[in-house]
Parts: C-alpha cells; sequence; structure tokens
C-alpha cells in the first residue's frame, strides 16, 4: 500500500499584528514560489493577541526571510 503524502513541518517565520499585512507577505512568497500560510486574526481582534502568524515549509524558511528582508 502506497505511503501518503506527507506535508513538510511549517515554521512561524513571522508574527504581524494585521491579516493585511500578514497576506502582503505571503502574496510576496507566493510570488517568488514559497508556499505558505497565514494563521490567528487581528490583534485589534477577540482574542488575537498572539497577532497572525505566516508559516513556511521548514526547508524553505532561510528563502522566505531573504524574500521578505528578514536575512
Amino acid at each position: 500500500m502506497p505511503t501518503p503524502y506527507a506535508e513538510p513541518p511549517l515554521k512561524t517565520i513571522k508574527t504581524y499584528s494585521t491579516s493585511v499585512e500578514a497576506d502582503l507577505a505571503r502574496l510576496a512568497l507566493e510570488a517568488a514560489g514559497i508556499p505558505s500560510t497565514v494563521v490567528g486574526i487581528s490583534a485589534g481582534m477577540e482574542g488575537g493577541v498572539a497577532g497572525v502568524q505566516l508559516l513556511v515549509p521548514d526547508d524553505r524558511v532561510e528563502a522566505a526571510r531573504i524574500v521578505l528582508g528578514d536575512s
């Protein structure tokens, strides 16, 4: 029986105070061919004190940081 496809683990590379900021970063990564996911809600929303997290696969962390200027 074939092994199900396992996606690489994700790592939070940056936390934003709004979903708009996180989505802009996600779009920049997408344009560079780096998959990413946005998780959380804006800090101004109820329960959003943790902010909005931008996650990328472990093997793309360094490339993502370079694209976002956080290297």
